[in-house]
This record gives structure tokens, sequence and C-alpha cells, in this order.
């Protein structure tokens, strides 16, 4: 198609009436002139007016228009308005309708003015169609060339923003692996330093035995010397021979070694009369606590059944009388005391690691404490022997104690709760003698804490084996029958009223990447650095008596 020409069109085609181009043409392929008037101008008609169309002079089809326009119709051979590509016939037939009759004057610039065509973008204007779409076809590239330009830059922003975002978790992993190297070293050398501390302990005992050997051996020595120069001198004295002699003074030395023996049995044979005795005039110092305990499930359940409150209300009621009763007990018999009661939150989940001493008076001291402060009960884990203990249904139902698994623990946390676990258990509690904390391979509170993101809390009390001990005499065979068993049969006695104060530690908050193991290492260090810290060196029931009443004496 030639816009440009003015001439007859050539064999095979036909002239445009709209843009003065030639188009292919011919009655039985008409395609390629109904296309051309649809994508070009907009135009859509039947078949049978296109002859027409071809023989209908501009005049004639300007007065077909304004006929359409003075009925309110539109003429079939104008495009939608909103084409951008539509021949404005309204534009070039606007100012003909205005009057009936045109002056001949006027009918030539009329002509001239429906020749010009109006860009809607920049308002430009041209005299030829085509130019008109060469010029909107650049204002789209225009378009096209800015959103790419556009989209360039949003993804050069987009890309800088990863790099970023990648550089700061490539640091902070960096970071990571750095601490976790240093905390390995720590560990570490501290691990070192235990084994040297242990070899010269042992070294020291080595020493200190090689030296009573040597003296024995001296000792021998100089009594064969004696004998042998007494022999040499007296042969014969009162008959006896030499031989005679080296019996006489090798009985003698086995008379002295078995009376250091009977010596040191009776030694050990008094403190464990003690300590029988004083187990027979104490037993009844752990069932008090046990009867506390029945005393306050009858509260529970008179609140239960009796009060005209909501179940909820009245449980809520029965618990603040029931920790008003604990934390004045442990207030009046014990003096218990608490330090950094802040590390324990508000409100928000946490799991708190306590050191198990023979009796959980101080834990339960601790429970008291808590609810009076922010009204949160502190959900148990305790083990199952509990179960064997009458009346333990209404201990668990009440008091929120069970043997829970680490499922029922993470969904404790996850709503908010804080969750009371002893890693050391019964082993702990019966048969630790000098404050070690030792929890073998027990990682399951490390396990919930890693899953659900939750901080450690470890907590020790001062004295708590002074208030309450476990019979120290024939602690192997105690053990053994534990092992077998697994019931707490170890006799306990106590209830002395010495003084007990609880430290709250630092929380401990689980690391990316960290593994069960290497968190409880860490807890269990901290806990041993808490108790290393506040627990005296060869405290004794005694010593702790005078130490929280001396001064009254």
């Amino acid at each position: 198609m030639d816009p440009q020409w003015n001439g007859a069109p050539p064999s095979g085609s036909l002239t445009c009436m709209l843009c003065r181009g030639s188009v292919p043409y011919a009655k039985n392929e008409t395609q390629h002139f109904k296309s051309h008037l649809q994508h070009h101008h907009g135009v859509f008609y039947h078949h049978e007016g296109l002859l027409s169309v071809n023989v209908l002079s501009k005049d004639y089809l300007r007065k077909i228009v304004q006929e359409f326009e003075r009925s309110g119709d539109k003429s079939e051979l104008v495009g939608e308005e909103d084409s951008q590509d539509v021949v404005e016939l309204e534009e070039t037939t606007e100012n003909a309708s205005n009057s009936s009759v045109i002056l001949p004057t006027r009918k030539k610039e009329i002509i001239e003015e429906a020749k010009v065509h109006n860009c809607r973008s920049c308002n430009a204007k041209f005299g030829k169609l085509g130019d008109l779409i060469e010029h909107v076809n650049e204002h789209t590239a225009d378009d096209k060339r800015e959103q790419e330009k556009i989209e360039m830059n949003r993804q050069t922003l987009e890309n800088e923003r990863r790099r970023l975002i990648e550089e700061k978790r490539v640091i902070k992993q960096r970071k990571e692996i750095e601490r976790k190297r240093l905390e390995g070293e720590k560990l570490k050398m501290q691990r070192e330093i235990q084994i040297k501390r242990q070899e010269e302990l042992s070294q020291t005992d080595e020493v200190a035995n090689s030296e009573e050997n040597m003296k024995m051996d001296v000792d021998k020595r100089n009594v064969m010397n004696e004998t042998n120069a007494r022999n040499r001198t007296e042969p014969r004295k009162e008959g006896l021979t030499f031989e005679s002699t080296e019996k006489v003074h090798l009985t003698k030395s086995l008379l002295n070694s078995s009376k250091t023996r009977a010596t040191s049995l009776l030694k050990h044979c008094k403190s464990a009369l003690l300590e029988i005795l004083l187990w027979y005039f104490t037993w009844l110092g752990p069932f008090n606590l046990l009867l506390l305990l029945y005393v306050n499930i009858l509260m529970c359940l008179f609140f239960e059944f009796f009060s005209e409150e909501a179940e909820t209300k009245a449980m809520k009621k029965a618990f603040s009388m029931v920790a008003k009763m604990w934390s004045s007990y442990t207030s009046f018999w014990h003096g218990q005391t608490f330090v950094g009661m802040d590390n324990i939150p508000r409100e928000g989940p946490a799991v708190i690691v306590w050191y198990h001493g023979p009796m959980p008076v101080d834990y339960l001291g601790l429970i008291a404490e808590v609810f009076n402060r922010d009204g949160r009960v502190i959900n148990s884990v305790v083990d199952r022997c509990l179960s064997n203990v009458p009346g333990s249904g209404y201990i668990k139902k009440y008091f929120k104690c069970d043997a829970f698994s680490k499922v029922q623990c993470a969904g404790l946390l996850e709503s908010g709760q804080l969750v009371g676990i002893a890693p050391g258990g019964s082993r702990e509690a019966l048969f630790d003698a000098s404050y070690d904390v030792r929890w073998g391979k027990r990682v399951g509170f490390a396990k919930v804490a890693l899953l659900t993101s939750t901080p450690i809390i470890p907590i020790f009390t001062e004295n708590i084996r002074e208030a309450y001990c476990t019979m120290s005499t024939a602690r192997k065979l105690w053990s053994t029958l534990f092992e077998m068993t697994k019931l707490s049969i170890v006799p306990i006695y106590g209830g002395f009223p010495v003084k007990l104060t609880t430290h709250v530690g630092t929380p401990i908050t689980p690391h990316k990447g960290e593994t069960a193991d290497m968190l409880k290492q860490r807890v269990q260090m901290a806990m041993q650095e808490l108790v290393n810290a506040n627990q005296k060196k060869g405290q004794t029931i005694k010593s702790a008596l005078i130490e929280r009443y001396e001064t009254f004496v």
C-alpha cells in the first residue's frame, strides 16, 4: 500500500477512499481490503457495500455521514471512538453540519481541515494518516523503551538487595562458626583442666601412698636391723633363736596394722551409728512435706465441690491459698530467699532446669513465689514413680505435675507456659553427696528447647542437701536396689531449719545449628558454675545451722 500514490489504481487493486492507498482487490478475494479497513481505519461493513464504497465520492460520503449524524445514528464506516488508528470522520464533518448551506469559499477550507490529523498524546498535527500512524508507533516504542529501562533499574536494585542480604547471611554464618569454635575451645580447655586436676590428685595420692609405704619399709628395716644386731650380740637369750625373734617382731607388726584397721573401722562405725541415730529422730521430717501436700489437696477439693463460683475461678483462688501457705512455710522454717527472680519471664515460655535435692521443698517454694508474683503455674515434669504415691492423681490434676513427654512439653511451651524439669532426677536427689552436676545422657529438655527456640533458666538452691539428707551408710547397697527396682527406697531424713537461698541463673538461649548435646553441655556447665559460686565447700548440717542462727548465739 502506498499512501502517497494519487493516480489510477494499478491492475488487480482498489484505491482506499479514506487514506488514498492502493490495496490488492478481486471480486473473489476481498479479504485484503477488509483487513485494511478493519486494522487501519476501524471500519466494519458487509460485503455488499464494498463496491458502493469504491464508487462513492468523498462529498457524497460526507453527506451520508451528515444524514446519519442528524438522525442520531453513527455511520458504520466510522470505527470506535477509543481506537487509536480510527479515521475521525466526525472532525471532518463537524463544521459542515453547523449549517445546511455551506459557502463555496468555506467548503474548500473545511476540506483542507478534514485532512489534518491530531496525535492524542502530544497534540501534534499531521496531514496524512500514515504519518500519524508512524508517529503513534514512535510513541509506543518510546513508552516500551521507558518501561524496559524502569524494569532494568528495578532488577538492578533487586539484585543489589539480594546481594546485601546474602553478604549479611554469610557474615552471620561466619560469626556463628567462630562463636562455636571458641565455645568448643573453651570446653576443651575446661576438660583439660579437669583432667590435669584429676591427674594431680592421683599423683598426690600416689606420692602419699609411696611415702607411707617407704616409711613402713624403713620401720621394718630398722626393726630387722635392731633384731639382727641384738642377735649378734646376744645369740642365745632365754632360749630364743634368731628365727623365733623375727617371728615375734612380725607378729607385733601384724597386730599394729590390725589395730589401725580396727580404729578406722570403729571410726566409720561411729559415723554410721550417729547417722542412724539422726535418721531415727528426724525420719518424720520428709513426711511433713507429704502431709502438707495432702492438706493442699483437701483445700482444692473443698473449693472445687463447695464453691459457688466458676470452676476455673475457684481453682485459681484455691491455688492462691496453697501458694501463700508454701511461701509462709519455706520463709518461716527455712528462711528461703530468692536471687535473680527477674530472670524468670513474667509472660512467655521458658524451660526451668533446677538442681534436685533429696526433697523438693525449694522447688515448691519457687512455684509458690512465681504464682504469687505473676499468677503463673509452672508445669512440672516428674518421675513416673510418683504414681506409686497415694493421691498422686490429685497432685497431677491440681498442681500440674506429670511425666510429660517431649511432645507435650513442646505443646506447653508453644502455648506460652513455663515448664520445670530436673535432668538429674532421682539419681541426683538420692546419691549425689558433693553437689556434682551429673546428668548422664539426658538431653530431652535440650531437644524441646531447640524445637521451640525457648530459653533455659538454671536454678540452684544453696544448702538444700543440708536441709534434707539421704542415708550415706551402705550407699552402694541402696544404689544397687535403686538400679534393680527403679524405686526411691533410700532412707531420707532431716527437715533441719537451715537457711535456703534459691539462685536463678541467666537464661541460656539455644543457638541456630546447635545440637542437643552441645546445648545440654552448656546448661550443665552453667549449673555447675552456679553451684560452685554459691555453695560453700565442706558445709555440714551443724555449720549450716550455726550460720543461720549465729546472730542469736
